[in-house]
């Protein structure tokens, strides 16, 4: 059974490996991740990233064994906030994903401009093929 709950300093070394493993890197604070655990596990994580207008979702990342199970759907239901648009940088292959939990896509004007200028810099920016979404709550 899974149990989601707020990443504490004692989770770190898991959550940094899970992060690495796909592809993404930590960024304090802690106890912003919401964690998916089994058991000792961590099978998923998600951050929210708040600004005035926005709220960005940054990174939400699923064990490769447990991808298609409803992990990713149920820690972005456990996080995300109501009351501003959300938005994300998805990865090409991640679209699908979003689109089915009501993200459409975007323009990047509305993703915060660090987001933008790491997405244009990134040495991996034509594997990745960055999409940016939104959705509305």
């Amino acid at each position: 059974m899974l149990l989601f709950e707020r990443a504490r300093s004692e989770d770190r070394r898991m959550l940094e490996a899970l992060l690495w493993e796909n592809g993404m890197e930590y960024a304090d604070p802690i106890e912003a991740f919401m964690l998916a655990r089994q058991g000792d596990d961590i099978v998923g994580c998600c951050r929210i990233e708040d600004y005035p207008y926005v709220a960005m979702v940054r990174p939400l990342v699923v064990a490769k064994a447990f991808r298609r199970k409803g992990v990713g759907q149920l820690l972005l239901e456990q996080i995300l906030p109501t009351g501003k648009p959300i938005v994300i940088v998805a990865r090409g292959e991640s679209a699908k994903f979003y689109s089915a939990f009501g993200f459409s896509f975007t323009s990047w004007q509305v993703i915060p401009v660090h987001q933008t200028n790491e997405c244009t810099s990134c040495p991996d920016r034509a594997e990745c093929h960055p999409q940016p979404m939104i959705h509305r709550r």
